[in-house]
């Protein structure tokens, strides 16, 4: 007589389970299902490095239910921004795949003025300024050229230093040591104590410059060897 009374018990209990299942929590879930929002989505491909335009995007509106997390869906955060990576028509927005800049601000810069980057040797610790150079400096190369003169009976060398006026008021993007490391940052760890590289002399300084300029440039390192001569502290700095 208990187990059927306890039969009883648990189907009564069941029967009250799947009511409030299917009364209560069915509802409500696909009510939430059936939820929709407008959204905006790439309105066609969109490949990485361009910048977005109003056109590109598309209002749309989709069920809420398991929508991702982080979509950007104002205009004003998508419009003008730099797509980052290759987004797909139909693709959602997030703030990961927007930017202010294609590479950098420095680079965007460069290459909006049609410039170029060219990377130099430094002969010597005072040929690049010992650890005095930084990003932004501005400075003249000068070529030192040594040539032998061949006579009858001797030989002598002359030599001179050329200052190319093409060579003059450049812009100086990088400063590397032997390592290729950013001799800016490895004072800054010399600064902090910090472990790493303790070499902050320059042996390969990147320039920015025009094309006639990068063309004079390597036959002048081909040709003679290259001083560096500094003219003023530019305004943007390597951080």
């Amino acid at each position: 007589m208990r187990i059927l009374k306890n039969r009883i018990f648990l189907s009564a209990l069941c029967i009250i389970l799947a009511a409030a299942i299917s009364f209560v929590l069915l509802p409500k879930l696909y009510a939430d299902k059936g939820a929709t929002v407008t959204v905006l989505r790439a309105a066609e491909d969109i490949p990485a490095g361009i910048r977005i335009e109003d056109k590109q995007l598309a209002a749309v509106e989709v069920g809420s239910f398991g929508l991702p997390d982080g979509i950007v869906n104002d205009k004003t955060l998508i419009v003008g921004k730099i797509a980052q990576t290759d987004l797909a028509k139909g693709d959602y927005l997030f703030s990961q795949k927007l930017g202010e800049f294609i590479a950098d601000e420095k680079l965007d810069r460069i290459a909006a003025e049609n410039k170029r980057l060219v990377t130099v040797s430094v002969p010597s610790i005072a040929a690049g300024l010992s650890s005095h150079l930084q990003s932004g400096d501005i400075v003249t190369v000068a070529v030192f050229s040594s040539q032998k003169n061949e006579g009858n009976t001797s030989q002598s060398a002359s030599s001179q230093v050329i200052l190319y006026p093409e060579l003059k008021g450049l812009e100086v993007y990088s400063v590397e040591n032997s390592r290729t490391q950013s001799t800016v940052q490895v004072r800054e760890q010399q600064a902090e104590k910090q472990q790493g590289s303790s070499d902050p002399i320059p042996k390969a300084v990147t320039l920015i410059v025009t094309e006639a300029q990068a063309t004079k440039l390597i036959e002048a390192e081909y040709t003679g060897k290259l001083h560096l001569i500094f003219e003023k502290r530019g305004m943007s700095h390597e951080r």
